[in-house]
Protein backbone atom coordinates (compact mmCIF):
# COMPACT_ATOMS: atom_id res chain seq x y z
CA UNK A 1 0.00 0.00 0.00
CA UNK A 2 2.94 2.35 0.42
CA UNK A 3 3.10 5.07 3.02
CA UNK A 4 -0.01 5.82 5.02
CA UNK A 5 -0.98 9.14 6.45
CA UNK A 6 -2.40 9.49 9.92
CA UNK A 7 -6.13 10.21 9.93
CA UNK A 8 -7.45 13.66 10.75
CA UNK A 9 -10.17 14.22 13.33
CA UNK A 10 -13.02 16.08 11.63
CA UNK A 11 -16.50 17.21 12.59
CA UNK A 12 -18.95 16.19 9.88
CA UNK A 13 -22.13 18.28 9.65
CA UNK A 14 -24.41 15.48 8.54
CA UNK A 15 -26.65 15.49 5.48
CA UNK A 16 -29.47 13.83 3.58
CA UNK A 17 -28.22 11.53 0.82
CA UNK A 18 -30.10 9.98 -2.09
CA UNK A 19 -28.59 7.21 -4.16
CA UNK A 20 -28.53 3.60 -5.30
CA UNK A 21 -28.43 0.78 -2.76
CA UNK A 22 -26.70 -2.60 -2.74
CA UNK A 23 -27.19 -5.25 -0.04
CA UNK A 24 -24.97 -8.33 0.00
CA UNK A 25 -21.40 -9.55 0.45
CA UNK A 26 -19.85 -8.01 -2.69
CA UNK A 27 -18.80 -11.50 -3.78
CA UNK A 28 -18.84 -10.61 -7.48
CA UNK A 29 -17.82 -6.92 -7.46
CA UNK A 30 -21.37 -5.61 -7.09
CA UNK A 31 -20.28 -2.47 -5.22
CA UNK A 32 -18.02 -1.14 -8.02
CA UNK A 33 -20.73 -2.08 -10.54
CA UNK A 34 -23.23 0.05 -8.60
CA UNK A 35 -21.27 3.13 -9.68
CA UNK A 36 -20.76 2.46 -13.39
CA UNK A 37 -22.58 1.64 -16.59
CA UNK A 38 -25.68 3.23 -18.08
CA UNK A 39 -27.79 2.54 -14.98
CA UNK A 40 -25.06 3.08 -12.37
CA UNK A 41 -25.02 5.97 -9.95
CA UNK A 42 -22.50 8.11 -11.86
CA UNK A 43 -24.85 8.10 -14.86
CA UNK A 44 -27.92 8.83 -12.71
CA UNK A 45 -26.67 11.23 -10.03
CA UNK A 46 -27.94 14.25 -11.98
CA UNK A 47 -31.46 13.05 -11.15
CA UNK A 48 -30.93 14.01 -7.49
CA UNK A 49 -31.73 17.61 -6.55
CA UNK A 50 -28.86 18.89 -4.41
CA UNK A 51 -28.87 22.13 -2.42
CA UNK A 52 -26.68 24.91 -3.87
CA UNK A 53 -25.03 25.49 -0.48
CA UNK A 54 -23.74 21.90 -0.46
CA UNK A 55 -21.39 22.56 -3.36
CA UNK A 56 -17.79 21.73 -2.65
CA UNK A 57 -15.47 24.70 -2.78
CA UNK A 58 -15.58 26.63 -6.03
CA UNK A 59 -16.04 23.60 -8.30
CA UNK A 60 -19.81 24.09 -8.46
CA UNK A 61 -20.22 20.35 -7.98
CA UNK A 62 -21.03 18.15 -5.02
CA UNK A 63 -19.03 15.42 -3.34
CA UNK A 64 -20.47 11.92 -3.62
CA UNK A 65 -20.56 9.25 -0.95
CA UNK A 66 -20.15 5.51 -0.68
CA UNK A 67 -21.97 4.75 2.58
CA UNK A 68 -21.30 1.41 4.24
CA UNK A 69 -23.13 -0.09 7.20
CA UNK A 70 -23.63 -3.46 8.81
CA UNK A 71 -27.06 -5.05 8.84
CA UNK A 72 -27.50 -6.30 12.43
CA UNK A 73 -30.34 -8.63 11.43
CA UNK A 74 -28.13 -10.44 8.91
CA UNK A 75 -25.87 -13.23 10.14
CA UNK A 76 -24.28 -13.99 6.75
CA UNK A 77 -21.97 -10.95 6.78
CA UNK A 78 -24.09 -8.99 4.30
CA UNK A 79 -23.86 -5.21 4.47
CA UNK A 80 -25.57 -2.21 2.90
CA UNK A 81 -23.71 0.11 0.55
CA UNK A 82 -25.26 3.27 -0.88
CA UNK A 83 -23.66 5.27 -3.70
CA UNK A 84 -25.21 8.71 -3.27
CA UNK A 85 -25.02 12.47 -3.31
CA UNK A 86 -26.19 15.25 -0.96
CA UNK A 87 -29.89 15.92 -1.52
CA UNK A 88 -32.05 18.96 -0.82
CA UNK A 89 -34.49 18.59 2.08
CA UNK A 90 -37.47 18.46 -0.29
CA UNK A 91 -35.84 16.58 -3.18
CA UNK A 92 -37.98 13.74 -4.50
CA UNK A 93 -36.46 10.28 -4.49
CA UNK A 94 -35.96 9.11 -8.11
CA UNK A 95 -37.25 5.66 -9.11
CA UNK A 96 -34.95 2.88 -7.95
CA UNK A 97 -33.09 5.09 -5.46
CA UNK A 98 -33.30 5.38 -1.68
CA UNK A 99 -32.85 8.11 0.91
CA UNK A 100 -30.51 7.81 3.87
CA UNK A 101 -29.04 10.25 6.37
CA UNK A 102 -25.47 10.70 7.44
CA UNK A 103 -25.59 12.01 11.02
CA UNK A 104 -23.39 14.81 12.29
CA UNK A 105 -20.51 13.79 14.49
CA UNK A 106 -16.82 13.23 15.02
CA UNK A 107 -15.02 11.20 12.36
CA UNK A 108 -11.54 10.03 11.59
CA UNK A 109 -10.81 10.89 7.95
CA UNK A 110 -8.35 8.46 6.35
CA UNK A 111 -6.89 9.67 3.02
CA UNK A 112 -6.95 7.27 0.06
CA UNK A 113 -4.88 7.93 -3.06
CA UNK A 114 -6.79 6.25 -5.88
CA UNK A 115 -9.35 3.50 -6.12
CA UNK A 116 -6.73 0.74 -6.20
CA UNK A 117 -5.82 1.67 -2.59
CA UNK A 118 -9.39 1.71 -1.26
CA UNK A 119 -9.55 -1.83 0.11
CA UNK A 120 -6.08 -1.59 1.69
CA UNK A 121 -6.92 1.70 3.44
CA UNK A 122 -10.20 0.24 4.79
CA UNK A 123 -8.08 -2.53 6.34
CA UNK A 124 -5.48 -0.07 7.60
CA UNK A 125 -8.22 2.10 9.17
CA UNK A 126 -9.54 -0.87 11.16
CA UNK A 127 -6.00 -1.79 12.24
CA UNK A 128 -5.27 1.84 13.20
CA UNK A 129 -8.37 1.94 15.41
CA UNK A 130 -7.40 -1.28 17.17
CA UNK A 131 -4.03 0.31 18.05
CA UNK A 132 -5.54 3.61 19.30
CA UNK A 133 -7.81 2.93 22.29
CA UNK A 134 -8.47 6.65 22.70
CA UNK A 135 -11.03 6.27 19.88
CA UNK A 136 -13.91 3.81 19.62
CA UNK A 137 -15.68 3.08 16.36
CA UNK A 138 -19.44 2.54 16.27
CA UNK A 139 -18.77 -0.69 14.37
CA UNK A 140 -17.09 -2.77 17.07
CA UNK A 141 -18.48 -6.22 16.36
CA UNK A 142 -21.80 -8.02 16.02
CA UNK A 143 -22.80 -7.64 19.68
CA UNK A 144 -22.12 -3.93 20.01
CA UNK A 145 -22.37 -2.55 16.46
CA UNK A 146 -24.23 0.73 15.97
CA UNK A 147 -23.07 1.51 12.45
CA UNK A 148 -26.68 1.30 11.26
CA UNK A 149 -27.04 4.70 12.98
CA UNK A 150 -23.42 5.83 12.54
CA UNK A 151 -22.18 4.49 9.19
CA UNK A 152 -18.70 4.81 7.79
CA UNK A 153 -18.43 6.30 4.32
CA UNK A 154 -16.17 7.08 1.43
CA UNK A 155 -16.14 10.74 0.43
CA UNK A 156 -15.29 11.38 -3.23
CA UNK A 157 -14.55 15.08 -3.87
CA UNK A 158 -16.13 16.53 -7.04
CA UNK A 159 -12.80 16.61 -8.86
CA UNK A 160 -12.05 12.96 -8.04
CA UNK A 161 -10.60 10.77 -10.77
CA UNK A 162 -9.84 7.07 -10.39
CA UNK A 163 -6.32 7.88 -9.19
CA UNK A 164 -7.28 11.01 -7.22
CA UNK A 165 -7.48 11.72 -3.51
CA UNK A 166 -10.57 10.59 -1.60
CA UNK A 167 -11.29 9.86 2.06
CA UNK A 168 -12.74 7.16 4.27
CA UNK A 169 -14.69 8.68 7.16
CA UNK A 170 -15.11 6.48 10.25
CA UNK A 171 -17.44 7.83 12.95
CA UNK A 172 -15.85 7.60 16.39
CA UNK A 173 -16.26 8.65 19.97
CA UNK A 174 -13.44 9.51 22.34
CA UNK A 175 -12.90 7.15 25.29
CA UNK A 176 -11.56 9.80 27.64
Amino acid sequence: MGETTEPKVVEFDGCRVIGLQYVGNNEHGEVPALWGGETGFVARMGEVQSPPEAKYGDTGRHPVFGICRCLPERTDGAFEYVAGVVASADAPIPDGMIETRLPAGTHLAFPVQGLEQLSAVWGWAHAWLSEHPEWVSYCTGPEDCDCANHPSFELYPPDFGTDGLMFIYVPVRATG
